[in-house]
């Protein structure tokens, strides 16, 4: 029987506040959970979470870092007509956990592009507006309405949809490592680029009333679920509905 827990309950795990505002137009609130067993606690994390590339110091960033992360949250400095910032939310399974199928709850988006912005996975250039894109080769949109962005997305490997936890490194009576670890399947952003579009008209823009980009993860043990099962308890879990829809 497979435990599906509330927030208030042992085994859900919810990373919350602001992760990142673009601008005082913006900002996107996460939350991952975790459905099922065998979710790894690693000291920092148990199980699903997610982070982006931070800002350093009082500029926006723009470039990708791999190292220099955030889940905290990043304000960012009054966004332009043409302004570009590196924004990769990227999902992460701690090593040991049970495998798993990840998913993506995305809201927000399409306001966002209707009031001027662009989300890419390849950085945009600074006078041409780009065209808007997921990275959809490896997260494929499962519900939701055809040509949005909003909607709930699976993780796709390029061979299935089950995200491995790895194992964790087995150690000896003596201290020493008999087994290294194998760390957990890297899982690569949803986007990684937001843009303000450069014809956006700033008095136009000055009046555009504020719009949240809400992402939410949850990771759904594959251990004798297919997809579309899972599909129903990351739905369940994500938006306490009990029928897509």
């Amino acid at each position: 029987m497979m435990a599906v827990v509330s927030a208030s309950l042992v085994g859900v795990v919810a990373i919350g506040g602001t992760l990142a505002y673009l601008s005082d137009k913006s900002k996107t609130v996460t939350n991952t959970f975790n459905v099922g067993k065998g979710y790894v606690d690693d000291n920092k994390h148990v199980g699903l979470w997610l982070d982006e590339t931070k800002k350093t110091g009082d500029e926006n960033p723009t470039e990708i870092d791999p190292v220099n992360r955030t889940e905290e949250g990043v304000d960012y400095e009054e966004m332009l007509p043409g302004s570009v910032v590196a924004k990769d939310p990227t999902f992460h399974l701690t090593t040991g956990s049970t495998d798993s199928y990840v998913f993506a709850l995305v809201n927000g988006v399409d306001e966002m592009i209707a009031d001027g912005y662009y989300f890419t996975v390849n950085k945009p250039e600074k006078l041409a507006d780009p065209v808007n894109a997921f990275n959809s080769e490896n997260w494929q949109k499962v519900y939701g309405d055809e040509g949005t962005f909003d909607g709930l997305y699976i993780y796709f490997d390029g061979t299935d949809n089950i995200v491995e936890g790895g194992k964790l490194a087995v150690m000896g009576e003596d201290g020493e490592v008999k087994e290294p670890a194998v760390p957990a399947d890297t899982m690569v952003s949803l986007f990684n680029w937001v843009k303000l579009g450069s014809n956006v008209d700033d008095d136009a823009f000055a009046e555009v009333d504020p719009g949240e980009v809400i992402i939410s993860g949850a990771a759904v043990q594959s251990d004798n679920l297919t997809p579309e099962e899972a599909q129903f308890e990351a739905w369940k879990t994500l938006t306490g509905a009990e029928v897509l829809g």
